[in-house]
């Protein structure tokens, strides 16, 4: 009613009322009493808010005789102190303020600090104790956690309460509906000032808030989850006491000092290119420089500066003076506003150019009216349209304003048009957007220029594609499949970043310009789907920098090449070879003449273009098709014709291995890299020929993943089968009682059927901890991406209940991150961190699982490392952070070897109860069964397993001496006589070796044992591992050992000295009685030695290498026949003994005369004059 004498308005409304209309009071206005401006809410500090206060500053100060006409009321519960000093500054300006800190409520209101509360489980506790009508009212950070909570409270309760989302893009009708039929609502900041609630009685909450705030570095808004500001909490607190008493639930509690009093101002944290736009274009012919000192709070001077950069940029303003439009710059003054720069661009460009004005003004009109993509998963797949989401939207507009054009006014109804049309899930944004439309149709018709143009209609998406290009040319995005990157992602391809340093720039284009394209878009395309496209144009590119560094693009459609015209440099990075390839092949040369219009040069590792970006992008790609070559390179043994040598025989193993060994590493570079790897095993000569086609610098990467492979295979003593081990299996039942707790552990981490409720509880109920959040990440890995979860997290958590944390020392020292290498966590967290085992027959995507840890609101940092992955988790998380090791799976095959039998255990998908364990050590000679190892970690006892390494030092950090000495540091007993388990060979192999640790005990007492030899070296000590003659030996210690006193076989270690075949001979058959030597003092046996020296004069040195060959052995003498006279007629011991002790010569010597009496333990390799 213009005749009324209230007008209602929105502070938007005002601004541009403030801005543009010069009449709406003046001198001239005729009033009885004052024109009475009243601004509520102003606590809120929005950027509209803002510029209207500092617009009647200005009033006030240039026109002081309005003083006389006006009043201005400037109301709010909260206030900083920086808004009435902006007025008491103004000469001749009475302030009155009214500060009512004794005004109580209506009701009272209690206060409860409750910071470790649950947010569902107070819901539900307060909705137990709550009156018939009483309401709950909860303020959480994001939409996201908004509908996570609704839907979570509905599973928690099954139903029986229903929470609805209030949030900003709903429509003000469904807010009301929500609020008239419902009792628990869950919402933002929308539910602050503007809504009302009728039986409000309960307030819960958070204490955080999401706040846009804009990178000047990195030139983009990104959303950030800060805490609230006491005004902002107290706004809240002021939601109850209105209609009934009311009770307020805190669950933060901040330290003093950490919680600012109140928020940040919008304008000096936001993108200020459209309101320098918006001074400079209206009446006032303003600009933010000398506008700002009408702001109660004034933007920093680069947020200034970036703005008319923009401007300039953008080709609005002179780039020399910076004081006038450009011709486009005036032309779009006069336009109406379009919500941004960037559409009124577009827009203008569809007008005067594309002859496709109508079909931007519908696009803009219901653009305008989005703030989220959320309503294209609504839209039936009729009106989907393959060019994208903006023929899409465009689709549906002209769908409804086809029937609207060809009724009459009064027939046509939007309600039933839209339920016709199969559009009712859409028609809250097509209401809006419509009256935007009707709006705009008007402002057009009244322009002689334009009235005209702005009814040409086009349909054509390449004529809308390039308007809009003209306006969006800075949100456009290359598949990172075309130009050699992962599949699913883009880069930014546009203008240039201001000037940066090398470092920041770098880094800009390697991380900050990655996107992915919204899961709601049309153009969202699987792995495994259809290709993505080339080139893409967004409307929308958010950065949720809480969680996922990777923007989000929303409302996209797919481009040409040839349809971009925007000017720009663009950089290609180099290595030392494709830098010579680009300048030796000619392939810099013949892109220069092919594309003309594209400026190239290299420069410091660099190959720079210069040119419009569609032919750029040509010339990339064809020179990044002419930089791919092919690298061919084979994995082969140091020894090829020594088949008992290590790396020749795992090798062999490799070779013969079923499936497809390599298979998701293949996948992984073409994926990520477009890089392909072929593999061709061959079998009869145990090699591996490697083939990679790709960029130079991919290619040596691919090849040092391979040679990592290699240098694994080196020190595996015996590479595994990809289904050895030991399958899970539940513990014997005669126990299994016992470990329920364990079983239900197990449970939380294999039962792919585990309820996204249940997970809530782990993550964030009331008993969540850091280990229940562990368990929940090593359920995603095992679960949803068939990860197998080894090590420390199911010995000390799964299985032993055992957690514990640094004292006194805060979370965010609880990791280190050095300068290189991965993150170290503190050595008192236990459990420390997560090992996986990635699947050998699945594709695992890092991104993905990145992806499903975000979607659980889970942080992650990751490092890639030539064979694994490794995570930073929970880096900021109040339970504490934890790391995750994710190993390739050619590469776990390699790991054959176990430090303790408690650290053994494994956990596979689908085995809820079960435990298997990675390396089989329940079979052989010394068997340790599932439920022995269980007791052992309940009891924390370990058993070490292989040769302690840094026992004689240095004890150095890895070594088994050091690992021993963590456990014993924690509680744990080492039990048991230490044992160097190696597994048995492959089948058509009797033995195996592997290096002795030289830092052990054993090796440095051998080795003084050697040095009585004149003139001895050792070169290597070597384990031998022969599983049929240890079972052999074990019998014969049985068999003595019931023979001799106190059942005590009297085992030895002594030497033997022996070259040539022999050498083979005694590893592969052990001492075989059918080789005894028939020369001997005391006849045919196998003859040892306590004193290397003896056993040096039967080592012969190898003709080729110099080098001689002691082994040193486990002999069973049980009881000895000393004899000081030789006897070379002795074929067996004397009866009643099994072996003889001969002392007639300088060193005493001991022979045995039956197979499987002495067992070759080690392989000692050394040179002597």
């Amino acid at each position: 009613n213009v005749q009324g004498n209230i007008l209602y308005l929105t502070d938007g409304l005002l601004k541009e009322r403030l801005l543009n209309d010069e009449n709406l009071i003046t001198l001239n206005t005729k009033t009885t009493k004052s024109v009475i401006f009243f601004m509520d809410e102003v606590h809120e500090r929005s950027i509209n808010i803002d510029l209207c206060l500092a617009l009647f500053a200005r009033l006030l100060k240039l026109n002081p005789k309005l003083k006389t006409k006006m009043k201005l009321i400037i109301s709010s519960a909260t206030l900083d102190a920086s808004v009435p000093s902006l007025y008491r500054k103004i000469s001749g300006c009475s302030l009155a303020e009214f500060n009512l800190t004794s005004l109580s409520t209506l009701y009272p209101v209690t206060f409860n600090r409750v910071p470790n509360e649950n947010l569902l489980d107070l819901v539900q506790q307060l909705y137990s104790q709550r009156n018939r009508h009483d309401q709950i009212l909860c303020f959480v950070g994001s939409t996201q956690d908004v509908h996570e909570n609704c839907q979570l409270l509905k599973k928690l309760t099954k139903g029986a309460i229903v929470a609805y989302p209030l949030i900003q893009s709903q429509s003000a009708i469904d807010q009301q509906k929500y609020i008239e039929q419902g009792s628990v609502f869950i919402s933002t900041t929308v539910a602050e000032t503007s809504l009302t609630f009728p039986c409000l009685k309960y307030v819960i909450d958070t204490g955080v808030i999401n706040m846009p705030v804009y990178s000047l570095e990195l030139e983009r808004t990104e959303l950030q989850e800060i805490k609230a500001a006491e005004s902002t909490t107290k706004q809240r607190l002021g939601r109850l006491g209105r209609t009934q008493p009311g009770e307020y639930y805190a669950l933060y509690n901040y330290p003093s000092g950490q919680q600012r009093k109140y928020p940040i101002p919008q304008i000096c944290q936001s993108e200020l290119v459209n309101i320098e736009f918006s001074l400079r274009k209206s009446r006032l012919k303003t600009n933010l420089r000398e506008f700002q000192e009408y702001l109660p709070d004034k933007p920093k001077h680069e947020y200034i500066d970036d703005a008319i950069k923009q401007l300039q940029r953008l080709e609005l303003i002179d780039t020399a003076s910076n004081a006038h439009f450009t011709n486009m710059g005036a032309a779009i003054a006069k336009l109406p506003d379009f919500s941004s720069l960037s559409m009124s661009k577009a827009v203008y460009a569809a007008l005067k150019r594309y002859r496709c004005g109508r079909d931007l003004i519908v696009l803009s009109s219901v653009l305008s009216v989005l703030n989220t993509s959320a309503i294209l998963k609504s839209i039936p797949a009729e009106y989907k349209r393959s060019e994208g989401d903006f023929m899409t939207l465009l689709q549906v507009m002209n769908t409804i304003l086809l029937v609207r054009d060809a009724v009459p006014a009064k027939q046509f109804n939007i309600d039933l048009v839209c339920t016709a049309k199969r559009l009712s899930t859409a028609a809250h944004v097509i209401k809006p957007a419509l009256r935007r439309y009707k709006n705009l149709e008007k402002a057009f018709s009244l322009s002689d220029e334009l009235h005209e143009l702005a009814r040409v209609q086009s349909g054509n998406w390449e004529n809308i594609a390039k308007a809009l290009l003209k306006g969006f040319s800075d949100k456009v995005y290359a598949s990172q499949k075309i130009l050699q990157g992962k599949t699913q992602q883009y880069v930014k391809y546009n203008i240039n970043q201001r000037t940066l340093t090398t470092g920041q720039q770098d880094s800009l284009n390697e991380a900050s310009s990655i996107a992915v394209i919204d899961r709601t878009s049309t153009l969202r395309t699987g792995n495994k789907g259809a290709v993505p496209a080339s080139l893409i144009l967004a409307r929308d590119v958010r950065y949720l920098t809480a969680i996922r560094s990777t923007a989000i693009l929303s409302f996209v459609g797919q481009v040409e090449a040839a349809w971009l015209e925007y000017t720009f440099t663009r950089e290609l990075k180099l290595n030392e070879n494709e830098e010579r390839r680009l300048k030796d092949a000619n392939i810099l040369q013949n892109a220069i003449t092919q594309f003309a219009h594209t400026q190239m040069q290299i420069n410091n590792r660099k190959l720079i273009f210069k040119g419009t970006s569609g032919n750029i992008l040509n010339a990339e790609l064809y020179v990044r098709q002419q930089l791919v070559t092919t690298l061919n390179f084979t994995l082969a043994s140091n020894q090829p014709n020594s088949p008992h040598y290590n790396l020749t025989r795992n090798l062999k193993s490799v070779t013969s291995m079923p499936g497809d060994l390599f298979g998701p590493l293949r996948w992984r570079w073409e994926s990520e890299h477009q890089v392909k790897v072929r593999t061709k095993m061959n079998k009869n000569t145990g090699t591996i020929d490697v083939t990679v086609e790709g960029l130079d610098s991919q290619n040596e990467l691919v090849r040092n993943e391979f040679m990592s492979f290699l240098s694994w295979l080196r020190t595996c003593a015996v590479i595994r089968d990809p289904n050895s081990g030991v399958s899970p299996r539940a513990l014997k039942p005669q126990v299994r009682d016992q470990f329920l707790d364990m079983e239900k552990k197990i449970s939380n981490i294999t039962d792919p059927e585990r309820t996204s409720l249940d997970m809530w509880r782990s993550l964030k109920g009331p008993n969540a901890t850091r280990e229940t959040r562990m368990e929940v990440v090593a359920w995603i890995a095992v679960c949803q991406f068939y990860c197998r979860v080894e090590g420390g997290f199911v010995r000390d958590w799964v299985v032993g209940n055992y957690s514990s944390k640094p004292n006194n020392l805060p979370l965010n020292q609880w990791v280190q991150k050095p300068a290189s290498g991965v993150p170290i966590l503190n050595k008192d967290l236990v459990p420390s961190d997560l090992d996986c085992h990635l699947p050998q027959s699945k594709i695992f995507d890092i991104e993905g699982f990145l992806d499903a840890l975000y979607s659980y609101g889970i942080t992650a940092t990751q490092w890639r490392q030539d064979w694994r992955y490794v995570l930073l988790i929970d880096e900021d998380a109040k339970t504490g952070p934890f790391t995750m090791d994710l190993i390739e799976p050619h590469i776990a095959l390699t790991h054959d070897r176990i430090d303790f039998d408690v650290s053994n255990l494994s956990l596979e998908r689908g085995y809820t109860k079960d435990l298997g364990m990675r390396v089989d050590i329940a079979s052989g000679l010394y068997p340790i069964q599932l439920e022995t190892i269980v007791e052992n970690i309940r009891n924390k006892n370990f058993q070490v397993l292989r040769p302690i390494d840094g026992e004689n030092g240095p004890n150095t950090s890895g070594t088994v001496a050091d690992r021993i000495r963590k456990m014993v540091s924690r509680g744990w007993t080492q039990v048991g006589t230490p044992f160097s388990f190696i597994p048995d060979p492959p089948k058509t192999y009797n033995a195996v070796l592997v290096p002795y640790p030289s830092s052990t005990l054993l090796y440095q007492n051998i080795v003084t044992e050697m040095r009585k030899i004149p003139g001895a070296n050792v070169i290597s000590i070597e384990q031998i591992k022969n599983p049929d003659i240890e079972a052999l030996y074990e019998y014969m210690k049985r068999t003595i050992s019931k023979e001799c006193p106190g059942n005590d076989p009297r085992e030895r270690e002594l030497f033997h000295g022996t070259g040539g075949e022999a050498i083979q001979g005694i590893i592969d058959r052990g001492f075989d009685d059918r080789f005894f030597a028939t020369s001997g003092a005391w006849g045919r046996g196998a003859y040892f030695a306590d004193d290397p020296r003896k056993s040096n004069g039967y080592a012969p040195s190898d003709p080729n290498t110099g080098r001689r060959i002691i082994f040193y052995n486990k002999v069973l003498l049980g009881n000895e026949s000393e004899q000081t006279q030789t006897n070379n007629t002795i074929s067996a011991a004397p009866q009643n003994h099994h072996s003889v002790h001969g002392t007639g010569f300088q060193y005493h010597e001991y022979i045995v005369y039956r197979y499987g009496q002495a067992l070759p333990y080690l392989k000692i390799t050394y040179t002597a004059p």
